[in-house]
C-alpha cells in the first residue's frame, strides 16, 4: 500500500503510536549488543541525518524528537521509497557509519557487514520477506528500548 505523499512524518509518526498502544508488545528479550540499527546513537545521530535530509535546518534537526529523528533516518536510507529497508539499503546505513571498528579488507568487510545485516533482519524483520518495514523498524526498537529501561532500573 502506497502512503500519499501529502502525509507529513509527524501524522505518520501519530498513526503508527497509535499502533503500537493497541498492539502489546509480547517476548521482549535481551537481545545482542551486535544489533547497531537499534542502536539510538546510531539511528538519532544529528550529524548523520543533517548529511542526508538537504531540505532540513539544523534548528529543524536539533528540535526532533527521538521518533522523528529514527522516521528520518530510516526514510533517509530507503532509496527506492517503498517504506521498507532492503540489505542494500541496511548495509548502506550501517557501514556509513565508521565510528564501529570493521575490518579493513574488502571482502572481510563485505563478510562482515554482510552478517550484520543478515541478524539484523533475522532479529527484526519478522514477515521473513527479506525487508525490514518502518512498522518493523519501530516496533523492534521500542523492544530494545523496553529492555534497556528495564535493565536500568534492575541495576539502580
Amino acid at each position: 500500500m502506497a502512503v500519499p505523499q501529502s502525509r507529513s512524518p509527524l501524522a505518520l509518526l501519530a498513526a503508527l503510536g497509535t499502533y503500537l498502544l493497541l498492539v502489546p508488545t509480547v517476548g521482549s528479550t535481551a537481545e545482542g549488543d551486535t544489533n547497531r540499527f537499534r542502536d539510538p546513537s546510531m539511528v538519532q545521530d544529528r550529524g548523520h541525518l543533517k548529511e542526508h535530509v538537504q531540505e532540513l535546518t539544523e534548528e529543524q534537526i536539533s528540535q526532533m524528537s527521538p521518533e522523528e529523528l529514527e522516521w528520518h533516518f530510516f526514510k533517509s536510507h530507503d532509496s527506492d521509497k517503498n517504506l521498507k529497508l532492503d540489505g542494500l539499503e541496511i548495509m548502506a546505513a550501517v557501514e556509513h557509519r565508521s565510528e564501529y571498528n570493521h575490518p579493513p579488507d574488502y571482502d572481510e568487510r563485505m563478510e562482515y557487514y554482510s552478517g550484520m545485516v543478515d541478524m539484523i533482519l533475522e532479529e527484526d524483520a519478522t514477515d521473513n520477506d527479506g525487508m525490514m518495514s518502518y512498522i518493523e523498524y519501530v516496533i523492534s526498537t521500542r523492544k530494545y528500548r523496553q529492555e534497556m529501561e528495564r535493565r536500568n532500573r534492575e541495576n539502580q
